[in-house]
């Protein structure tokens, strides 16, 4: 591990538990709000000064870009009255961009065949009792919106979930590359299940926040450690670039 990755987790994992504490002390509290905002715009800032080596660690800091201007619909704008809760569709447009992207950098050499389909196991058990649970409360547009954005979602996590098993990334940044991938998913269920069950919408509920952002800000932060990986590459794929 690098210094600039050493330094990332040990400003933003223990920033994590910080967050996760005071979202029980103080729930919904406006200063916390601005942290957490904070804590992903300084994420971006990182990953633009990241210098890089590799076509990938550009998109990948594209990325947290759209996902720093989709938190300022989800997050920020709970801070405003006037936008508190109205910018959801926003705040899903943004990440379903920043998930495209991360597609794009994460499915180099991805096949539909051998351990591949593996990782498909984890991300149901993961989606499946969430659509379950969703599925009488969400309709219309929004339940055709959320289902595309969901399949970008799920299919992000598999792509970097697989890459692991192909070879195209080091072992390190692949495993460090699953990780946040998986992270981002069980981020997004709980995100799903705060907006659209009414038994949580419309009220601060202590312990799924702490599911969002006990996954959310180590999932962008490996990212981001990933974007800082010196190795990226396997080997025989960076020699032959």
């Amino acid at each position: 591990m690098n210094p600039t990755q050493k330094r990332l987790l040990a400003v933003y994992f223990p920033l994590t538990i910080v967050i996760l504490l005071l979202d029980n002390l103080y729930p919904a509290f406006t200063a916390v709000y601005y942290l957490k905002y904070g804590t992903i715009i300084s994420l971006f800032l990182t990953a633009a000064l990241i210098h890089k080596n590799y076509r990938e660690q550009y998109v990948m800091a594209a990325a947290v870009f759209f996902a720093a201007a989709a938190d300022f619909f989800l997050v920020f704008s709970q801070t405003i009255p006037a936008l508190a809760g109205r910018m959801t569709l926003y705040g899903m447009l943004g990440f379903l961009i920043a998930y495209i992207f991360l597609i794009t950098a994460f499915q180099k050499n991805f096949t539909l065949r051998g351990r591949n389909l593996l990782p498909v196991i984890p991300v149901l058990t993961v989606f499946l009792p969430v659509l379950l649970l969703l599925y009488p409360h969400i309709n219309g547009l929004m339940f055709i919106i959320t289902i595309i954005f969901a399949l970008v979602l799920c299919y992000m996590s598999w792509s970097a979930l697989t890459t692991v098993y192909r070879g195209y990334f080091s072992p390190k940044a692949a495993r460090i590359i699953a990780l946040a991938g998986f992270l981002m998913l069980i981020c997004d269920m709980g995100v799903a299940l705060n907006e659209f069950h009414p038994t949580y919408t419309g009220q601060f509920v202590p312990w799924l926040k702490n599911i969002i952002w006990g996954a959310y800000i180590p999932g962008w932060t490996l990212l981001v450690a990933a974007i800082g990986e010196e190795d990226l590459l396997a080997e025989e794929v960076a020699s032959s670039q």
